[in-house]
């Protein structure tokens, strides 16, 4: 493998080894009466843990593929070589007229003028920026998978999200109502209680996802995903 993906590696294992971390020790310091929390402190902050993970599953999602963006760009693939899927998430990225077509000539003059030197260029050049839309859901999830041109993850993943357990699908689902319920101010009441099982669900969920991407990420640089 590439020194440059192998590098990667290490940095995605490390992110990885420093999340777990984190949440562990969130989990201490709120479920384990380590600080001697009153009921009435454990019960507001353990609503917070859902949301304090969220943040890190959103966060490590954002650093993994920004990282590997800056690796592909390290790696000089030719234009013409690159994964189809990964052009068009490249030209999104760099133009938003796409999506949004000018109506004013000179400002069409101007997209076209910078889209035709971009593609007399040799080499393609990531932005390293991610839209993860605010929420990390599922399909969102797959969405990223599939425009790095990488395998997506089915909804009944493994044992653990099959039946008779949730699948993947509906605990991420149950994961994001959880989250949105804190972080858009709802009516948190109408939620579970905030367990320590309820807790180690999700934060079985994360780490397994976690796990999931850098084992997907490493099957596709293998194959050299990132080629036609």
């Amino acid at each position: 493998m590439n020194r440059e993906l192998q590098n990667f590696f290490r940095e995605l294992d490390d992110l990885i080894q420093d999340s777990e971390h984190t949440i562990n020790e969130i989990e201490k310091v709120v479920f384990t009466q380590r600080y001697r929390l009153t009921d009435e402190h454990i019960a507001i902050f353990s609503v917070q843990t859902i949301a304090m993970l969220y943040a890190i599953w959103e966060g490590f999602i954002q650093n993994t593929f920004s990282k590997y963006l800056v690796t592909l760009n390290k790696l000089n693939i030719p234009f013409s070589d690159c994964q189809d899927s990964l052009v068009i998430f490249h030209l999104e990225s760099r133009f938003k007229q796409f999506k949004e077509y000018p109506e004013k000539t000179t400002k069409k003059v101007t997209f076209f003028s910078d889209l035709r030197n971009h593609f007399l260029s040799d080499k393609i050049s990531f932005s390293a920026r991610v839209n993860t839309e605010s929420n990390v859901s599922f399909e969102v999830l797959n969405k990223i998978m599939s425009q790095f041109a990488l395998e997506q993850f089915p909804e009944r993943w493994g044992d653990n999200y099959n039946y008779p357990n949730p699948t993947l699908k509906e605990k991420m689902k149950s994961f994001l109502d959880y989250r949105n319920g804190v972080a858009h101010g709802g009516d948190i009441s109408s939620n579970d209680k905030v367990t320590q099982e309820v807790f180690n669900g999700y934060k079985k969920l994360v780490i397994d996802l976690m796990h999931g991407i850098y084992d997907k990420i490493y099957e596709g640089a293998i194959k050299k995903h990132y080629l036609k």
